[in-house]
């Protein structure tokens, strides 16, 4: 656990703990990776929410940013930033209305694998007399959005006749590679992805139809950036923070997590559990490979086991000297939904306050 000058924080537990010199090294990182690869890197920022570090992440040379909802992205304007790829199709009349309005504003591209949605959105770029940028959603083995790139090429023709539609590119989230562990099979995997985008390119380019960008984004395989062939655009979101799930990946260590959750020992009613007061509504009900709900720091013998909505029931598989009213540091399995059930977080550097990063963009999920 790092010892804080400021340990007064600590009394009202569980707080969400920023280190900034782990943030900015992780900034850098990635940057000077895409930068030396000669690679867009338009980072996610669902994992932060937070309009101060999407401000960090554009200074240190993003290009833009990455949004997984409407909502994300109306607070990303609102605060300046222009250049936004909403990574997730925008359907219904009321959000068509709200997507025409903010794109008065910034200059937006939208991901998508629907004709549907696409004649949506054409509606409303006839509406602006502004013709609008999509993604096309390429299925590359997660099955999730898009579809296979056979399968899509059909649907992307229909969508490229479209009145104010400009394919601008294809995109995909391999996040299948967070079931893996092994180097090898990490890169493999980014690189049968791109391939996959590539691939579906070359088909479009026999029907005359030029798509720019090759975009693709996990934090899994964000290392791999300047292996893989074919990509123009790279957009990790989870790299910023880190996390037990990117840890198992081997893409970072305990050292590149940024973001710790500082939890109290409320009760040890037994010799094989105690109860800390980190329950659902901070860590998240998310899994790990390795099991558990996180991973507290130097307790080697602690697994958090279950969770209740304000309880964390830890069992103990060996010697622990932990009481009541110790307090535990945890990192997380997926930080990105720790971030969105808190307003705040609060930011050190070298053990030392330095200030208070609002979530600014909590709950926009729509």
């Amino acid at each position: 656990m790092v010892h804080f000058k400021n340990e007064e924080i600590l009394n009202d537990t569980p707080v969400v703990v920023l280190d900034f010199d782990i943030l900015e090294q992780n900034i850098e990182w990635l940057n000077n990776l895409a930068e030396k690869s000669n690679i867009k890197l338009r980072p996610h920022v669902k994992t932060h929410k937070s309009t101060y570090i999407a401000d960090l992440q554009i200074k240190a040379g993003a290009t833009g940013i990455t949004t997984a909802t409407l909502g994300e992205a109306e607070v990303m304007v609102n605060s300046g930033i222009r250049d936004i790829l909403i990574a997730y199709p925008i359907i219904g009349e009321k959000k068509l209305k709200r997507f025409g309005k903010l794109l008065k504003h910034a200059d937006l591209t939208v991901a998508l694998d629907d004709i549907i949605v696409a004649k949506g959105l054409s509606e409303v770029g006839k509406a602006n007399s502004k013709t609008i940028d999509i993604y096309i959603d390429i299925d590359t083995g997660n099955e999730r959005m898009g579809r296979s790139p056979q399968e899509s090429i059909n649907e992307i023709l229909e969508i490229a006749a479209l009145p104010f539609i400009n394919i601008k590119g294809l995109t995909s989230h391999p996040g299948h590679a967070y079931a893996e562990s092994d180097v090898e099979k990490l890169k493999r995997i980014a690189i049968d992805d791109a391939t996959e985008l590539y691939k579906t390119k070359m088909l479009l380019e026999k029907e005359n139809l030029h798509i720019p960008e090759i975009s693709v984004g996990a934090t899994a395989i964000a290392r791999f950036t300047g292996e893989i062939p074919y990509v123009t655009e790279v957009r990790a979101g989870m790299y910023v923070f880190n996390d037990r799930n990117v840890m198992a990946t081997g893409g970072a260590t305990e050292d590149d997590c940024a973001v710790t959750i500082y939890s109290t020992v409320v009760s040890r009613p037994s010799k094989d559990r105690l109860i800390i007061d980190a329950g659902s509504k901070t860590l998240a009900h998310d899994p790990n490979i390795e099991g558990g709900f996180g991973r507290i720091k130097n307790q080697e013998n602690l697994v958090i086991k279950r969770l209740s909505e304000e309880h964390a029931i830890v069992e103990i598989q060996g010697k622990c000297d932990l009481r009541v009213g110790d307090i535990v540091e945890i990192i997380p399995n997926h930080i990105c939904p720790v971030i969105n059930l808190t307003d705040e977080v609060y930011g050190f550097r070298g053990g030392v306050f330095e200030k208070t990063v609002t979530i600014d963009a909590r709950g926009k999920n729509k």
